[in-house]
């Protein structure tokens, strides 16, 4: 029926019963009523298709905004945090293989923390089990770095196949996330396809809505009002319909709502015009619009489809599908896509910035060197510092990661405060940060003046949590272009000076000087040949003998260790032994001569033993029990001939876990003596906090005796201390017979030094001894 039939029959049945026409106003009502059962079924089945389609449409949008957050967020935020632990393995091997003190060690170790951290993290974020499988291997091969013996020949092939392990694991999450994305076009395309559908289907429904208005008698078009509105109602979108003269026809409650139009604005027949300009008063406007109501007049007007997406003065982004109607007039669909565009900012936001701190990353930061030194290739300065927090991991170990966290935001907002305007402030790592500064002119003063302002801000104490948090901060300097002329040079002589900084004492700041390059090549060939040393067979066991004064008689003898390197001959224990300790080497050192001295020492007599220095690095690499335990057994030495040195410095770190180890050792017969007893600031207290079997007296309080009265007091406080507690006392650096009857006097139960003999290979211990028992002898 076309639209002037309708409006005839709806006339004609009004005038018939006005006449009193009754047969005839019964045939018109009876066409009616079979016209308006077929209308309502026809209703009803396009309301339920529209809705379905309406509803599918809705719920494949939430699928594809869903499938995107979640994709982007494991896939590339797993990709980001596999990056991060790429750059964090490569400076832990860097840091490990550079550092030239004890203080390094920890810092690799920390470093190798980080690197677990940063794989916990994308292992948890991962999409798919196969890539958390692969991720948690990668993991548990990192965390045997731990364990593995270093001078292993085959610790450098374990590196090279972890890197490319952890290259395979940040690709597969890559190709994860890019496939995703495609994925995600092909979801975003049907769900558009629905949408249109849906948009389409509400043309028609609509269209058809507004011919039965017309043409249906004043019954029939309040249910079909009532089947017009559930059907709007029904579609995830807003609606808003107009005639030719901009007059709204109709729009649904989704509409109303995303504009916060009042009820008399959505009444048929409400300007357009009226709309608008209170979207205009009440800040529902587009962002920039010169002339926000002429311009949407305008639009709305032309007889063409328009798409377009626009911004709203509260900050939302609004999608925007407008048709024209071939009665006149046009459809306009409005689509809220604020937080589909806010993942899409969040995922590109993370790509060039610390997902933590928001400050800059890596790749940001290495972009803004590379733009900074083309400035400087036109005559300009620049300068790269390079941050290290001091005592961070205390702070995250005691108060937890969470404080830990608030702890890195709050130094980043610090640092932000004193940068000037153009410098860029990145997060490298865990708990360190990069700074870029340029300038035409930019003197070391001023570079030095930042440092030094960073230093003291940084050293205020922060209140996080109802927690006052004291920390420090080193800071090494580059400059380029003297220091350098690529990103990669800078970087790492700035961290070559942080590394400086921090060995002088940290909470200061180093700028890099050309020797700190020549030092870490003479460090790195040392380490390299140090690596090789035990498998060239290249150390050796020489031997003091420690003497008992009562009884006049050698009771044992200390293990030294000697390095005698094929070209460069013996070199000095202090040069290579902190190498050693900083690189972790010093383990299977340690181990090996532990093994030796047992061996050797099963060829003297029963009643010597042989004492050996254990390095702090020992206890901290674990398993220093089970070892000892090994190589008493092979050995065939009885234990209680083994005598294990300490100092207070393995009693400083993993307290409890240290203690642990130490009443293992005792109970397997081993003794235990504190070395250089006195030089620390809590040697009582350590004392209290295990039985050692022997205190030995530091050289130093032995050598002073004559310049420096006190010492004498120091010892002596020392014996009577072991004396009172049944703990045997040994005075070391005994050189003079003065310095000897002075132990004598003061009560010392044992002595050693070069008075009785130098140390000596494991080959001159028998004449050692003969000679120690012929002058006995010729003394008697």
């Amino acid at each position: 029926m076309d639209q002037a039939a309708s409006a005839d029959m709806g006339m004609e049945a009004t005038n018939d019963l006005a006449r009193g026409d009754i047969p005839a106003a019964l045939a018109s009502d009876r066409y009616a009523i079979s016209f308006r059962r077929r209308f309502h079924a026809l209703t009803i089945i396009l309301l339920i298709v529209n809705l379905a389609i309406g509803l599918f449409a809705r719920h494949q949008q939430h699928a594809v905004i869903n499938h995107a957050i979640n994709t982007y967020d494991t896939a590339f935020v797993s990709t980001n945090y596999v990056n991060l632990a790429q750059i964090a393995f490569q400076h832990y091997v860097d840091e490990r293989t550079r550092a030239a003190s004890e203080a390094e060690t920890a810092k690799a170790n920390e470093l190798l923390d980080d690197v677990l951290d940063n794989m916990d993290v994308a292992i948890e974020r991962a999409s798919s089990a196969a890539i958390r499988t692969a991720g948690r291997d990668v993991r548990d091969r990192l965390a045997e770095l731990h364990d593995v013996a270093v001078g292993d020949p085959s610790l450098e092939d374990r590196i090279i196949a972890l890197r490319q392990k952890m290259e395979r694991l940040r690709q597969r999450n890559s190709d994860v996330g890019l496939k995703a994305r495609d994925d995600i076009e092909d979801l975003s395309l049907k769900a558009d396809l629905f949408l249109f559908a849906s948009i389409f289907t509400s043309i028609i429904l609509a269209g058809l809505v507004l011919l039965v208005m017309q043409r249906m008698i004043s019954s029939m078009k309040r249910r079909s009002n009532d089947h017009l509105q559930a059907a709007l109602e029904g579609m995830p979108q807003g609606l808003s319909l107009v005639d030719d003269r901009l007059r709204l026809i109709v729009c649904n409650a989704q509409y109303a709502e995303m504009y916060n139009l009042p009820a008399e604005l959505t009444q048929p027949g409400t300007s357009l015009g009226a709309i608008l300009d209170y979207r205009a008063k009440h800040g529902s406007a587009t962002v920039g619009s010169e002339d926000f109501v002429s311009e949407k007049l305008s639009q709305a007007a032309q007889p063409t489809t328009l798409t377009f997406e626009q911004q709203l003065q509260d900050g939302r982004i609004i999608s925007l599908i407008k048709a024209p109607l071939n009665t006149g007039g046009s459809i306009a669909i409005h689509m809220d896509v604020t937080e589909k565009r806010a993942s899409e900012k969040k995922i590109a936001f993370l790509a060039h910035h610390d997902a933590l701190t928001a400050l800059a990353n890596r790749v940001q930061l290495r972009e803004h060197i590379e733009k900074t030194l083309g400035n400087v290739e036109r005559g300009g300065k620049a300068a790269i510092l390079c941050l290290d927090l001091d005592n961070f991991k205390a702070v995250n170990d005691t108060l937890g990661h969470s404080i830990g966290d608030a702890l890195l935001c709050a130094v980043a907002e610090r640092l932000q405060e004193v940068l000037r305007a153009g410098d860029l402030v990145s997060r490298t790592g865990g708990d360190e940060f990069a700074i870029v500064q340029s300038a035409d002119e930019l003197s070391a003063e001023t570079v030095g003046g930042l440092a030094s302002r960073i230093v003291e801000t940084l050293s205020a104490p922060f209140d996080i949590s109802d927690h006052t948090v004291v920390i420090g901060v080193s800071v090494g300097i580059a400059m380029a272009p003297d220091d350098g002329g690529d990103a990669d040079q800078l970087l790492k002589n700035a961290d070559m000076a942080l590394y400086r900084a921090k060995g002088e004492g940290r909470g200061r700041f180093h700028f890099f000087e050309p020797e700190m390059d020549v030092k870490a090549q003479s460090r790195r060939l040392l380490e390299l040949d140090l690596r090789k040393a035990i498998g060239s067979g290249e150390f050796e066991l020489f031997y003091q003998p420690i003497v008992n004064l009562a009884e006049d008689r050698i009771t044992g003898f200390e293990a030294l260790l000697r390095w005698n390197h094929p070209t460069r001959g013996r070199v000095p224990p202090g040069e290579f032994i902190p190498v050693a300790e900083e690189t972790g080497l010093i383990t299977s050192i340690g181990m090996w001569v532990i093994r030796q001295a047992c061996i050797e020492a099963k060829t003297w007599p029963s009643d010597l033993r042989v004492a050996v220095n254990v390095s702090p690095v020992q206890f901290r690499a674990k398993g220093l029990a089970s070892m000892v335990t090994s190589a008493v057994a092979n050995s065939g030495l009885l234990p209680s001939r083994l005598e294990l040195e300490i100092t207070e410095t393995v009693l400083m770190f993993n307290n409890e876990e240290t203690l642990a180890t130490l009443h293992q050792l005792q109970a397997l017969g081993v003794r235990i003596s504190m070395d250089d007893f006195g030089t620390g600031y809590s040697s009582l207290s350590y004392l209290r906090s295990f039985p050692f079997d022997k205190i030995k007296i530091d050289q130093s309080f032995v050598r002073d005796l004559i310049d420096n009265p006190d010492s004498i007091g120091i010892i002596r406080a020392i014996a009577g201390l072991g004396k009172s507690m049944g703990v045997t006392t040994t005075a070391e650096g005994v050189e003079t017979q003065e310095q000897l009857d002075q132990m004598r006097i003061e009560g010392c139960t044992e002595v050693q030094g070069y008075f009785y003999s130098r140390p000596v290979p494991a080959s001159e211990i028998g004449s050692v001894l003969s000679g120690f028992r012929d002058r006995a002898q010729t003394a008697a």
